[in-house]
């Protein structure tokens, strides 16, 4: 059953299934359309795990993320970068009926991952930061119990090292196969011949589909 609750004059709608809760945070604003709602970032990939994730032991991981209920690894570390980005993207995502429109100001090096978040006006409406040192989203619009590792982790499996992603999978019995045709890089996270999350790099354009968890979202390079 999906349920929603106000808090702090924001909605957040509740969507569960059988896998995962996912919490979509939505802003309203009054701008010339009435009743337009400004999406949260990333909302649909938020994912807190059910009692099936909770048993899993992750004592020894400092940002544990469930790639499925029982397979968990760390976040990479920001040295495994690959190549920098430097750019502001178009987000939008989707979870079963539900979507969302956000605009992300993303740079990844050796340094780490930082995002700010804008909405149609180029206001900041919050920043996330991922370092050696610290994981950090600074935004009023979110709950203090969203866990970011799974914000960062979805960016990493999309830009980060494929060599030292593909290590980190296969210490938990998960593949992740790469095939590049003309000028398409397509990245997939496998446990046997199940598809768990499939990237497609194209151009400008990044499209992400996590089958398991039944979200997708693409990211578009603002020209």
């Amino acid at each position: 059953m999906n349920s929603s609750v106000i808090i702090n004059q924001h909605s957040y709608y509740i969507l569960k299934n059988s896998n995962a809760m996912f919490i979509l945070i939505f802003m309203k604003s009054e701008s010339l359309k009435n009743k337009i709602l400004w999406n949260a970032f990333f909302a649909s990939v938020v994912i807190l795990f059910l009692s099936s994730c909770a048993t899993t032991k992750t004592l020894q991981k400092k940002y544990p993320v469930h790639v499925t209920n029982t397979r968990v690894i760390d976040l990479f570390l920001p040295e495994h970068f690959g190549k920098s980005v430097d750019s502001l993207y178009m987000l939008q995502g989707s979870f079963g009926k539900s979507s969302f429109y956000v605009q992300a100001l993303m740079q990844s090096d050796e340094r780490g991952i930082f995002i700010s978040l804008l909405n149609d006006f180029g206001v900041e409406m919050g920043t996330l930061t991922y370092t050696i040192d610290e994981l950090l989203l600074d935004s009023s619009m979110f709950p203090k119990s969203l866990k970011v590792q799974y914000i960062i982790i979805d960016i990493q499996f999309a830009f980060y090292d494929s060599t030292a992603i593909s290590s980190a999978l296969q210490k938990v019995g998960l593949n992740f196969v790469v095939e590049r045709n003309k000028g398409i890089e397509t990245r997939k996270i496998m446990r046997g011949k199940k598809c768990i999350e499939e990237i497609t790099k194209s151009g400008n354009t990044i499209k992400i589909i996590n089958h398991l968890r039944g979200y997708e979202y693409n990211l578009s390079e603002a020209q």
